[in-house]
């Protein structure tokens, strides 16, 4: 009788230090609140909104393919800009994607407009062209990432060779 109850005790214990363990306060590391601002501001669209934008004409939007130059050139969005920034992606010079992004910006009407950009999957090459608008003055409330990317993008009657 005296080992059920120690038995029993001890489970008893283990299970309110278990139960104590997970209550406590731990003070887990905090982003820091640039980086949860950053993150907040990162925008998508659907691949059916995009198409609804890029069949209207006069539209509020531009599209830039910040993909590889070469892959803009094998295949594109119809009326989408090329803004190549591979080279941050690759951790090499970023002065080739600052011009990139900047000739883009020269060769558009970008008043009052917002951007969409079109990468492979929708989050590095994305996140290096947010950074680069940022820095050239765009606002991240004017600035989406077409959601997948180009992997996302379904309709083939809307691109370009």
């Amino acid at each position: 009788m005296n080992k059920k109850y120690l038995s029993l005790s001890l489970v008893l214990m283990m299970m309110l230090s278990i139960f104590a363990g997970c209550s406590a306060k731990t003070d887990a590391p905090q982003a820091p609140a640039d980086s949860q601002q950053e993150e907040a501001s990162f925008q998508y669209m659907t691949a059916d909104e995009l198409k609804t934008i890029v069949t209207e004409e006069n539209s509020d939007y531009v599209v830039f393919d910040v993909r590889k130059k070469a892959d803009y050139d094998t295949e594109h969005i119809k009326g989408s800009v090329s803004a190549d920034v591979d080279s941050i992606v690759s951790n090499q010079d970023n002065a080739p994607a600052k011009a990139n992004i900047e000739k883009a910006l020269a060769e558009t009407d970008v008043e009052g407009k917002k951007f969409v950009l079109l990468c492979y999957s929708g989050k590095r090459y994305a996140e290096a062209a947010t950074g680069l608008l940022k820095e050239a003055g765009i606002d991240a409330a004017n600035i989406y990432t077409l959601e997948g990317g180009y992997k996302g993008w379904t309709f083939s009657d809307l691109l370009e060779k």
